[in-house]
């Protein structure tokens, strides 16, 4: 039996940014540690002083291309390639980029309003998770358009799911659970404005 073409797609983009994501891991670990605050602030991890006052707005980028330790990164990795696959394969490669990055820089400039009204202290954040939870949010659009008409028990339990995920947040004071809703939100909206756009006939199935 003949295996069809979108079947056999390599994911070319995800995989580009999982090893994007290493490479700088290994960068940082080569030069310091990525346990060390000061030297994350210094590879370009998001720190509130310094893109508001000091206006380095890059920050928005690269904190989501640094990850503190082995573990947060190979976690975010696995998240990556397995979300990634399927939205790639979706939105094709131009609209998958875009979503990741818009994502990642408004879920870092959520944290930052979040921290600012809620009166927190001047924290230092980074990591892929705001990214990724954007395609998190892609994939419930996804779902909910797939399966329009239908009876099925997939987007309620997905929605169990991404509950579950960000109720871990709110229980550990370590993660950044603003960046996570506002990756979420943002992926969520851009895949519905990306769909309307391309008109896609979507018939995604987990």
């Amino acid at each position: 039996m003949p295996v069809r073409e979108e079947q056999i797609k390599v994911p070319v983009v995800t995989i580009a940014l999982l090893l994007i994501n290493v490479l700088v891991y290994a960068c940082v670990e080569w030069t310091g540690s990525s346990y060390d605050t000061e030297h994350m602030i210094e590879m370009g991890a998001i720190s509130e002083p310094l893109i508001l006052e000091n206006h380095e707005y890059y920050r928005l980028v690269t904190h989501f291309f640094l990850h503190f330790g082995a573990e947060h990164l190979v976690n975010n990795m696995i998240s990556l390639l397995v979300l990634g696959y399927a939205i790639e394969q979706v939105l094709g490669k131009v609209r998958y980029i875009i979503l990741y990055f818009l994502s990642g820089i408004l879920a870092g400039v959520t944290s930052i309003v979040y921290n600012v009204v809620a009166g927190s202290e001047y924290t230092v954040s980074c990591g892929a998770s705001g990214a990724i939870y954007g395609l998190t949010g892609a994939l419930l659009m996804l779902l909910i358009l797939g399966n329009r008409g239908r009876r099925t028990s997939e987007v309620p339990r997905y929605l169990v799911f991404i509950a579950l995920s960000l109720y871990s947040g709110m229980v550990d004071e370590s993660i950044d659970n603003a960046a996570h809703i506002g990756g979420l939100v943002t992926g969520f909206v851009i895949c519905l404005i990306m769909a309307k756009k391309k008109q896609m006939e979507v018939s995604y199935e987990s």
